[in-house]
């Protein structure tokens, strides 16, 4: 196997594994209990419980940092998402590609 059918199938490979990845966040997602408990009360209702406690002087370094965390969970669910679609169109290419490759 040449070097570019080599780079190609480590390719495929890897957008494979981000989207088995992806898969499972999904499943995640999609289970009563992580809705109940993560999207539904942690970063929902206690992210607006943390939000009502905000003072005016700006004391609010401990809520902050609070806020900051859950803004940071969702947004790594989001982009292992993100990935996942991003990995099955590199799949459906490198698939593409070593098609040809082999034709050669």
């Amino acid at each position: 196997m040449n070097e570019e059918m080599q780079a190609v199938e480590m390719t495929i490979g890897q957008a494979e594994h981000k989207i088995a990845q992806g898969d499972k966040w999904q499943t995640l997602l999609a289970n009563p209990l992580f809705e109940e408990l993560v999207t539904k009360d942690y970063l929902g209702d206690d992210a607006v419980r943390l939000a009502m406690n905000l003072k005016p002087d700006g004391e609010n370094d401990i809520v902050n940092n609070f806020l900051m965390a859950k803004s940071v969970f969702s947004r790594f669910v989001g982009e292992k998402l993100n990935s996942r679609e991003d990995a099955l169109q590199a799949l459906e290419e490198h698939k593409n590609l070593r098609a040809e490759l082999g034709k050669e």
